[in-house]
């Protein structure tokens, strides 16, 4: 059509300049008539050919109850849609253009029709998804706070069962210290030394712990035969079960937090932050799982190991094999204990979560 114009609008331009000029020259127009007459009507039905009247003011109504839409959300403007794509339909269908023209205006209308039905359909699935999304969390913010509350309790309870021992421990290690000192001045200063030194490292670690985030430890030596130590092996199990316990349930709510921040975000930005977030909440789990993973295979490493000793030795049974094989199988329920209650705290949409992740 761009040639056919271009060629007419020569030939125009061509045979109206000698017009022009006899016209000027014996004051004769010769009626108007000529070659580029006929031109300037083969331009005008080319034109004809390739034109639909108010189809342009049309399709910008289309747009705008899209947009419309799109701002308001009122399913009125839907039903103006489609109704404003059907006038368009009918508008080509009775104009001049080309059946492959009309054929390619008409399935680019349909796809467009077709593909803005679809963004309705999805923005209704969203909403009923935000919806059963904000009731699950109506509906698991009070187990979350049950859970907290449980915990504190136990926790407070443990603190004080060791406190109440390591009381009574000290008490009995000090009468110890003193009936020994008749018999070895020089022993009994050097062991009530290493023992003082436990002792208030214990009882500090125990004013943290009841008021505070203790991170220190104190030494112990494994397969340790005395009191003092037992004391400090258990009361640096009793840390390392806080601390595992305390970092599950912290990771845990900030993967909770992170995926209904997920869930309310409202543009590419602050989902993109929200999903870094979520993976590194993740990542932080998994991390702490493969740790008390670690835990269980040393616990269990150490069942396998006094086994295969009194397998060696039958009937060869002391009490600190007792007592290790006790203090393993506790362990291995406390881990398991937590990673029960962190299971808990999960909400129903964690799968949805990790999806988003992957497909992040």
């Amino acid at each position: 059509m761009k040639q056919k114009l271009l060629s007419e609008l020569v030939v125009y331009a061509r045979t109206f300049e000698p017009y022009a000029d006899n016209a000027l020259k014996t004051a004769d127009v010769g009626g108007g008539m000529g070659p580029f007459r006929d031109a300037a009507h083969r331009i005008e039905a080319i034109l004809r050919a390739h034109h639909v009247p108010h189809l342009e003011t049309n399709i910008f109504k289309l747009r705008r109850h899209e947009k419309d839409f799109l701002l308001r959300g009122d399913e009125a403007y839907v039903t103006m849609l489609v109704e404003m794509a059907r006038t368009i339909r009918s508008q080509i269908a009775a104009s001049p253009l080309s059946e492959t023209d009309k054929a390619l205006l008409a399935g680019l209308l349909l796809d467009y029709q077709q593909g803005f039905l679809l963004l309705v359909a999805q923005r209704a699935s969203i909403m009923t998804l935000t919806r059963k999304v904000d009731a699950a969390a109506r509906q698991i913010a009070p187990l979350i706070t049950a859970n907290v509350d449980q915990a504190n309790q136990m926790m407070a309870a443990r603190v004080e069962a060791i406190a109440e021992s390591s009381r009574a421990s000290v008490h009995l290690g000090l009468i110890a210290m003193y009936g020994a000192l008749a018999f070895a001045l020089i022993f009994v200063i050097t062991l009530t030394t290493r023992i003082v030194r436990k002792v208030r490292q214990m009882a500090g670690l125990l004013d943290d712990l009841a008021y505070g985030a203790p991170t220190a430890r104190v030494l112990a030596v494994p397969g340790g035969r005395d009191e003092i130590n037992a004391m400090a092996e258990s009361l640096n199990a009793l840390l390392e079960h806080r601390a595992n316990f305390l970092d599950c349930w912290k990771t845990s709510m900030n993967e909770m937090i992170a995926q209904r921040e997920l869930e309310h975000a409202h543009s590419a930005a602050a989902r993109d932050e929200m999903i870094t977030e979520l993976r590194a909440a993740t990542i932080a789990k998994v991390q702490q799982l493969n740790a008390i993973r670690g835990r269980l295979l040393h616990h269990a490493e150490h069942i396998v190991e006094i086994h295969q000793r009194l397998r060696s030795a039958p009937g060869d049974v002391t009490t600190d094999d007792v007592q290790s094989l006790e203090h393993a199988a506790q362990g291995m329920v406390t881990l398991l204990e937590i990673l029960t209650v962190d299971h808990g705290t999960h909400p129903e949409s964690a799968p949805g979560a990790a999806d988003q992740i992957v497909s992040a």
